[in-house]
């Protein structure tokens, strides 16, 4: 059965944070790799469970604020988030315009999510287990006894990787993730 993408801001039935059109604008300018042109090759339903799959994925991750409205279906819009880039810390200066232009709107779906859902369908669409890992992918060996652990590569391994990208568009709106750690003084 062939899926319908809805990605009305703040719906009850929404399943996705931009639409197919709004989707193919944004790929059309990315570097042409084997995912991209794969994704050039694939049906509207395969590009449709791609881009519903991606938003299942990425409203996993925990966010900063509240959902603006309890029957969304998505995580977005969101409710007390500030734009990461544009913090203005001169108060006084910008009082009361901080307000306003320091948080995301309660009817607004950040770009880096949207962002971040698109390069994710992408992925998804020419690596059609990307969310069905064990974990144990990541690494060549692994023991128990005086721990010794030998991943495939450096960065962010185990059942729930998303592609460094993706990663990093989400960085500064979620509580948690690999920017998100807490410095502890040991």
């Amino acid at each position: 059965m062939a899926i319908s993408i809805v990605a009305t801001v703040g719906s009850a039935s929404a399943n996705s944070y931009v639409t197919l059109d709004q989707a193919q604008a944004f790929i059309d300018g990315l570097t042409e790799s084997d995912d991209v042109v794969a994704w050039g090759t694939s049906t509207t339903d395969q590009r449709n469970r791609a881009l519903f799959t991606s938003t299942q994925r990425i409203d996993r991750e925990n966010f900063q604020g509240s959902r603006v409205n309890k029957t969304q279906a998505l995580q977005w819009p969101r409710s007390g988030v500030r734009v990461p880039d544009q913090h203005n810390h001169l108060y006084s200066i910008s009082f009361p315009y901080r307000i306003i232009d320091d948080y995301y709107t309660d009817t607004e779906i950040p770009e880096r999510v949207k962002h971040a859902q698109i390069h994710l369908a992408v992925y998804l669409n020419n690596n059609k287990d990307g969310l069905g890992l064990s974990g144990l992918e990541d690494f060549q060996s692994l023991s128990l006894g005086d721990i010794n652990i030998t991943p495939n590569f450096y960065g962010r391994t185990g059942v729930d990787r998303i592609p460094p990208i993706v990663d990093q568009y989400l960085n500064g709106i979620r509580i948690g993730g690999s920017a998100n750690l807490p410095i502890k003084r040991s």
